[in-house]
């Protein structure tokens, strides 16, 4: 059943990339099972399958477009797009946050501009910004940039800062904002709904396989970096199945550098375009080895407990690093015993998930912080 907003909804969640939904959609299901009205404002810094994956969580509360053009790729778009849906927000802020509007929470989630975004709007409109995926850090400005910069501002303005954890909340100063420990990423509610639904054929194979998903800037436009990812590609591919997840700016960046040819000429690596988040999950959970840059791919792997080379100089998370998490820095002793080291058995893996449940602690909290008056029908507990 659709949950529409109500006239003066308590809840404002900004939303524009792909990452943003996947981890948010589990905390925007859990508002409309329990009834809670919120706003879904969409800044469009990501238009490809981003309608998908709302639909892939059952997200039926309307999605409020605040720009609608091409997806956003490049310093100077960037910069043109932010002025101008920031002036779109602020200038139809009596819609969206109505007074008084210190009881208005806007959630503004993890480094991206969209960060920014919500959380500056939301400041200079006098809301409550409450950060979902706060405190991460990677401590050094360059490793990943600009997400480190990006969460140290969201900071300086946040008012509720939800960790994922005991480390990330050590790292934010508690004069300063009201920390709630998650106990875990939220990323961890949307691992679940995954792994729930009925599996693809290729997740339900028992033949051994490893699964490659690189896409950052710092990589693919570092020819250097570029080389050395290829070749472990080549060398795993000779110990068993490689599944290389081609997102579309990683595709482009292949065919500039005449690899794309080398790579479907190889029996043992099946070239795939990029999935959404269901098939995905379902993918990389019975794979033996990923090979990914993604922050978010290590913290579903760390749950997962897959063996996973990361190909980063730094990460800002924690997750796995002491156990299946292998940060590589691009040292090649440290990825020649990742691939060395993969297991080859054709017997399935069990997969056992953390107990935690992040999205129930983070609207219990709001549920707390907002007059009950406000959200119509919301039943603290119910569902």
């Amino acid at each position: 059943m659709s949950v529409s907003p109500c006239q003066k909804p308590r809840i404002v969640a900004i939303l524009g990339t792909r990452a943003q939904v996947i981890k948010m959609a589990p905390l925007l299901a859990s508002f409309e099972h329990r009834h809670i009205p919120y706003r879904l404002l969409m800044t469009g810094q990501h238009q490809e399958t981003i309608d998908e994956l709302l639909d892939e969580f059952g997200i039926t509360t309307p999605r409020e477009a605040l720009y609608e053009g091409r997806e956003i790729k490049g310093i100077a778009q960037a910069t043109f797009w932010l002025v101008r849906t920031a002036w779109r927000l602020w200038r139809r802020r009596a819609s969206w946050a109505p007074s008084p509007r210190k009881h208005t929470v806007v959630l503004a989630h993890g480094d991206t501009f969209t960060t920014l975004l919500a959380a500056f709007v939301g400041r200079i409109t006098g809301t409550t910004v409450a950060h979902v995926e706060s405190g991460l850090r990677s401590f050094n400005w360059r490793h990943p940039f600009p997400e480190e910069i990006t969460r140290l501002l969201v900071l300086g303005v946040a008012d509720i800062a939800y960790c994922p954890g005991t480390w990330a909340c050590r790292n934010i100063n508690r004069r300063r904002v009201v920390i709630v420990d998650t106990q875990a990423n939220t990323i961890l509610d949307a691992l679940r709904i995954a792994l729930d639904r009925p599996h693809t054929a290729r997740s339900d194979s028992d033949i051994p396989y490893a699964v490659v998903s690189v896409h950052r800037f710092e990589n693919l436009y570092s020819r250097e970096r570029m080389r050395v990812i290829l070749d472990t590609v080549d060398r795993l591919a000779q110990r068993l199945n490689v599944v290389f997840v081609l997102h579309p700016t990683t595709k482009k960046r292949l065919s500039e550098l005449n690899s794309l040819e080398d790579l479907q000429r190889n029996p043992n690596i099946e070239l795939h375009s990029r999935m959404t988040y269901v098939p995905f999950m379902q993918l990389i959970a019975h794979s033996r080895l990923v090979i990914t840059d993604g922050g978010s791919n290590q913290e579903e792997l760390s749950y997962l407990g897959i063996p996973t080379l990361l190909m980063r100089m730094a990460t800002e998370r924690q997750e796995g690093l002491d156990s299946n998490v292998v940060l590589s820095r691009f040292d090649p002793e440290c990825i020649t015993r990742a691939v060395e080291t993969v297991d080859t058995d054709p017997s399935r893996q069990t997969i056992k998930l953390p107990p935690q449940y992040p999205v129930d602690i983070i609207v219990d909290d709001l549920l707390t912080r907002l007059p009950e008056s406000k959200l119509q029908g919301a039943q603290r507990g119910e569902g």
